[in-house]
């Protein structure tokens, strides 16, 4: 596999943590945005493989980032997967019907993650 990096979008420092350790075990590197605001601002700047949202961020939810992703030119491409501590399905189900390519409650299943960013990322 080769390398490239994936925009993890979590205000959770342990969640941060989690996420970017999984991926560094397939060789995916990662950045991390705190808010969406900061990610807003990194996915102007940079081009990544994906991103991995929070839907509960502090300002700007993980909706509202997806939804200004969706809608920039420039970024409506790009994969994107949910991920939430505050998992209901009808939230699964609203993540998937707003543009989300993925969704996983927390704590993540490692083999379940990893296997859908393999798949929705194509790595």
């Amino acid at each position: 596999m080769s390398s490239y990096s994936i925009l993890v979008v979590e205000d959770d420092p342990d969640g941060q943590e989690v996420v970017a350790r999984m991926l560094k075990q397939v060789n995916i590197e990662t950045e991390i945005a705190g808010t969406a605001e900061a990610a807003w601002e990194m996915l102007k700047a940079k081009s990544y493989a994906g991103a991995i949202i929070d839907l509960a961020l502090p300002g700007q939810d993980g909706f509202q980032l997806l939804n200004a992703i969706r809608n920039d030119p420039a970024l409506r491409k790009l994969r994107c997967i949910a991920v939430t501590a505050y998992h209901t399905p009808e939230l699964k189900h609203d993540a998937l019907q707003n543009g989300f390519d993925g969704y996983f409650a927390k704590p993540l299943n490692r083999t379940l993650f990893l296997g859908a960013v393999e798949e929705i990322f194509g790595y």
